[in-house]
């Protein structure tokens, strides 16, 4: 799928949304305690949901009903105006955050599914399948989210040896002397039945697998042994994902070897516009003069994953007329016109993090 075909798919999901559209953005909880972090974070959403938008029902409904084991991945974006209703998984952990009666507040969101640092790897072995998030250099273990089975259950949910008939070998009701039981396959020989057993196992995994990932996710990395990830990706080949095979032996130092796998990532390349004011971008966005938006990775309002995350979360209400919104409805606006996104890391071009556009005239 081209960056293109996924932009244009995120344009059309929220073209319908109004001007009075209620956003809210809710990461799960970096350390989880039985799931106490998360009943105490959703009452404090649900609580500014109802303060600041009580006709909001589809989202407190959501909110209301979410557990912890429901987040596919670090987070939930909700959307919620009179006439539309959206709710979306992030890869990346949001920070938490509500807007109301202003455009979809699409910056996260948008951020985390043009993310290039950001992949799924999934270890695939026969022993235990394994899913990984890989993160600008951090790889976090989402197995828990993973329900695959072992190749073990697969192989005994198969019975291969059902496929085998035994009988005296005997003609009419004249028994022979000898009397020896022996058995016939039915049409399947051990190694065709392996191959079959082999082939259940990588499809209960490739249907684990949809099941766990957000719906945005456009690449699947896999890795482990070459054998095993190539008939895999071949099972796999006709489903959702563009496919990544990395080969690396062994069930050791997978995390390893997944962050070698990405040690040659590229950085922010080329050069960037010169900086527009706010107010002049967003009446160029306006009149569809914008052809591509250059936007800080400052605006994503992602929080980085590292292993000492903090476990407290500072609920944010973005209010009317602050940069945040301002910049989200010159994103708005400049996509709804055909712009392209391209996000950048300042520090990368020694520049200054602000947005900036190329322009069609």
């Amino acid at each position: 799928m081209s960056d293109q075909t996924s932009l244009d798919t995120f344009r059309h999901a929220f073209a319908e949304f109004s001007d009075k559209t209620t956003s809210v953005y809710v990461p799960r909880p970096a350390i989880e305690i039985g799931g106490e972090k998360w009943r105490i974070l959703r009452k404090n959403v649900v609580d500014a949901v109802g303060k600041h938008s009580p006709d909001a029902k589809f989202i407190l409904d959501r909110l209301e009903s979410f557990e912890l084991a429901d987040f596919r991945a670090n987070g939930i974006a909700l959307f919620e105006d009179k006439d539309n209703q959206r709710m979306a998984h992030l890869t990346s952990r949001p920070v938490a955050s509500i807007t109301t009666g202003e455009p979809p507040f699409i910056l996260p969101l948008l951020a985390d599914f043009q993310s290039r640092e950001t992949h799924w790897v999934l270890f695939v072995a026969r022993d235990e399948p394994r899913l990984f998030l890989y993160q600008g250099g951090n790889v976090k273990d989402m197995t828990d989210r993973l329900d695959a089975p072992k190749y073990r259950s697969v192989e005994a949910r198969r019975h291969i040896q059902d496929d085998v008939f035994f009988h005296a070998g005997s003609r009419g009701s004249a028994r022979d002397s000898d009397g020896r039981s022996v058995f016939h396959s039915l049409g399947s020989g051990q190694d065709e039945e392996r191959d079959k057993t082999d082939r259940a196992f990588y499809e209960d995994v490739a249907n684990a697998v949809d099941d766990a990932l957000p719906q945005q996710t456009k690449t699947l990395h896999i890795i482990g042994e070459e054998s095993t990830v190539g008939h895999f990706a071949k099972v796999m080949a006709a489903g959702r994902y563009d496919l990544v095979q990395h080969h690396a032996g062994g069930v050791n130092e997978v995390e390893a070897h997944i962050k070698e796998a990405f040690s040659n990532d590229p950085v922010g390349d080329g050069q960037l516009p010169e900086g527009k004011s706010l107010p002049d971008l967003n009446d160029a966005a306006k009149a569809g003069q914008v052809g591509t938006l250059y936007l800080p990775i400052e605006c994503a309002h992602l929080e980085e994953m590292h292993d000492q995350a903090d476990e407290h979360v500072k609920f944010r209400e973005y209010a009317h007329g602050s940069d945040e919104v301002e910049q989200n409805r010159t994103t708005m606006l400049a996509l709804a016109n055909g712009a392209d996104i391209n996000w950048y890391e300042a520090h990368e071009h020694d520049a200054v993090a602000e947005l900036r556009a190329d322009l069609r005239w």
